[in-house]
């Protein structure tokens, strides 16, 4: 039983001094409540800022006198690009506070009593309704910022393509500058006096304007790519001693690149680096000094032998070549070659035809292989041969030459100009002297057939056949008839002269032919 007591007494006091705990608690809570409610009656909870000046746990009177200061000592640093800055100070522009119990309201707005869920909640109180400025100074003072300097500002640039160096392209950086978008940084800066805040970087607001293309463009990249494929090519022409080379220091002048990076060869300026060859290496008729057989240099005019450029086939394979990055010797296309390149472009292979000899010689590599008399064109029905330069269109055995009032055959045809050109004439016992001046041939060279064999045998296309007059080297006597017969002869090579110049590449392998 006494054992029984005691624990029943020990539980008791346990008790009592649980509920003595809980009272003291509730007590210190209240009071602490109590205590609280009445502070944050006088005072701003914590984390309050008003105008971006914190406030918190400060009365309404020390929060006036510590906005006050910050109003009268406020200054905003503008952080600009390479570390410059400026400063505009609240003074310069008429910062002030209004009170007015402003403060007081807003404190009464944080009701003392519900200030411990102030703590549970970890609101924050910004506050920013107490500040004015004069809007004309802001602006004057902002307008003369040097950040708006002419003299400071540098545009924004935009990445590009580079000029052209010795390896190529590369892209040029963009350049950033210092260009302010002035609306929007004003419209930032206002904000900023308000709150009070100590600095505004434009940078960060992004309030500077930026290039339209930076380095990192793929259009732009591949655009340098395509181009430095470009000038990477090198095609070399050969003419003889003569090159001219097609590089990058030329085809960069030759790139056009348009707004969207599209790369594309001006045609022009090719088509202008063609007509330079043409008009520089093309033979094409040009008078010729020929040192003839007699131990006279005279000069021939007329004919269409030569190099004759194909213009408008070579602008689009060099073109081609260009895009494909060549590098080599290249070819032109030619509608027409000749034997060599330079002042002599016939060489050591040809046939020498002495109109007023009547007489021919034909070379092969320097070497005489032919000595021959001929009949030429009637002088007297104005059939005469026209005197110039040509080349061997083409040779064809056992051809029929056929006119209007004749049809004959051969065996060694070789036509040089149009339809006239050289052949075995078996139906003439009889060559050279003054038989062409009244019954010469139609045009034609007409040779006895060992001679034309032995041309037949040792020409080929392209070998260039002279034809020329020279007075004093007659094997005739020159009587009025060849004199007149001259005269008639001087007529129609003025006409054929006129008409030769467009029968390039005229040659057939047609039967119908003037003997």
């Amino acid at each position: 039983m006494e054992r029984r007591r005691k624990k029943k007494k020990t539980r008791n006091r346990r008790s009592q001094f649980n509920s003595k705990i809980v009272i003291i608690t509730g007590v210190a809570l209240l009071l602490i409540y109590l205590a609280g409610s009445l502070y944050y009656t006088w005072n701003f909870y914590n984390r309050t800022t008003i105008n971006g000046v914190n406030c918190s746990n400060i009365s309404t009177k020390s929060a006036e006198e510590l906005i006050s200061t910050q109003v009268r000592e406020y200054t905003l640093t503008i952080e600009e690009r390479d570390d410059a800055t400026e400063q505009i100070k609240g003074e310069d522009i008429g910062l002030k506070i209004y009170f007015d119990g402003g403060l007081d309201s807003i404190k009464k707005k944080q009701n003392g009593f519900l200030w411990p869920i102030h703590f549970f909640t970890k609101d924050d109180y910004e506050i920013g309704t107490m500040l004015n400025y004069d809007k004309d100074l802001l602006e004057s003072f902002y307008n003369y910022l040097n950040c708006f300097n002419e003299d400071y500002v540098i545009q924004p640039i935009d990445a590009h393509v580079s000029e052209y160096q010795d390896d190529g392209y590369t892209v040029v950086e963009e350049t950033k500058g210092n260009l302010v978008k002035k609306d929007k940084l004003y419209e930032i800066i206002q904000n900023a006096v308000l709150a009070l805040d100590s600095s505004v970087s434009i940078e960060k607001e992004d309030c500077y304007e930026n290039p339209g293309v930076t380095m990192d463009n793929e259009a732009l990249n591949n655009a340098v790519e395509q181009m430095n494929h470009l000038v990477s090519s090198k095609i070399t022409y050969e003419f003889g001693d003569d090159q001219e080379v097609v590089d990058g220091e030329k085809i960069h002048k030759w790139i056009n690149v348009d707004s969207d990076y599209n790369v594309s060869i001006n045609q022009e300026d090719i088509k202008e680096f063609i007509d330079y060859i043409g008009k520089t290496y093309n033979t094409f008729g040009k008078v010729r000094t020929l040192k003839t057989s007699y131990d006279k240099t005279i000069q021939v005019s007329g004919g269409d032998y030569g190099w004759w450029l194909d213009r408008t086939t070579e602008l689009s394979e060099l073109t081609k070549a260009i895009q494909a990055g060549t590098q080599g010797v290249r070819e032109p296309v030619y509608f027409q070659t000749a034997k060599q390149y330079g002042d002599d472009d016939v060489g050591n292979t040809y046939v020498e035809i002495n109109l007023t000899a009547q007489h021919l010689f034909f070379y092969k590599d320097g070497n005489m292989v032919v000595d021959s008399d001929f009949v030429s064109g009637n002088l007297t029905k104005n059939y005469g041969t026209p005197v110039g330069t040509y080349p061997i269109q083409y040779r064809q055995k056992d051809a029929t030459l056929v006119g209007e009032d004749y049809e004959t055959s051969v065996s060694y045809w070789m036509p040089f100009n149009g339809n006239i050109g050289m052949h075995d004439a078996s139906w003439r016992s009889d060559f050279g002297k003054d038989i062409y001046l009244k019954s010469g041939s139609h045009g034609c060279i007409n040779l006895p057939p060992k001679v034309a064999k032995t041309i037949y045998e040792g020409i080929s296309k392209g070998t260039a056949v002279i034809v020329y007059e020279l007075p004093g080297t007659e094997n005739y006597t020159v009587g009025s008839t060849a004199t007149e017969a001259s005269e008639q002869s001087n007529e129609t090579q003025n006409d054929n002269s006129q008409t030769n110049e467009t029968t390039q590449n005229n040659s057939t392998t047609s039967n119908t032919q003037t003997n």
